[in-house]
């Protein structure tokens, strides 16, 4: 309980910091869009190309990932080998994937069944699935690696780009209430306009 109360300001800073940034993104909506957009066909564009349009096993496989990435995460925040985490934290079952996506059990479990011909799943005695890796890193990350490189650099420029959108937007609104607060003075000095 006091870690969680250690980090309560950290949490509403992050949720203020949120507030302002969508503020910011409402503010210039037609930049913001035009940017998210431009950073998300390019995205989808890149990764259908390396799972030749298949979209779904893109969803498929993303799920898995960060079933994944939560436990390989939770393991090396407490000190552990990834590779010793129990399989049943890294595993999430087809009917599970096709709740979260939307995408039928059939399809879903077919699509399981390629990735894990590709070897970049296996799949438990229980009939769960997780991803294959060795030494906390996944093989499909491996396989996958120009296309995870060229993600990376695309969202550190839209970050940069968004970024950007934000400073710009509190510098106008800094300009702005700077020019309100010098009306005021001269409103209330009595040299304002009648």
């Amino acid at each position: 309980m006091p870690s969680r109360n250690r980090n309560m300001p950290v949490a509403m800073s992050r949720a203020k910091r949120a507030e302002e940034v969508s503020t910011a993104f409402r503010a210039d909506y037609r930049a913001y869009q035009y940017r998210f957009v431009e950073f998300y066909i390019e995205h989808v564009v890149d990764v259908g190309r390396a799972f030749k349009g298949d979209l779904q096993s893109v969803l498929v496989l993303a799920v898995l990932g960060q079933v994944w990435l939560k436990a390989v995460r939770a393991a090396e925040a407490e000190g552990q080998d990834p590779d010793a985490i129990p399989q049943d934290r890294l595993s999430i079952t087809s009917s599970r994937i096709s709740d979260v996506t939307d995408i039928p059990r059939q399809t879903v479990r077919r699509k399981l069944k390629e990735l894990e011909r590709r070897g970049w799943l296996l799949r438990n005695d229980d009939g769960a699935y997780r991803l294959a890796s060795s030494g906390g890193r996944s093989t499909a990350r491996r396989d996958l690696s120009d296309v995870d490189g060229r993600a990376l650099e695309r969202i550190a420029k839209l970050f940069v780009e968004l970024e950007g959108l934000v400073e710009a937007q509190a510098d106008r609104a800094s300009r702005a209430g700077q020019t309100e607060q010098s009306g005021n003075v001269l409103k209330s000095s009595g040299s304002g306009v009648p």
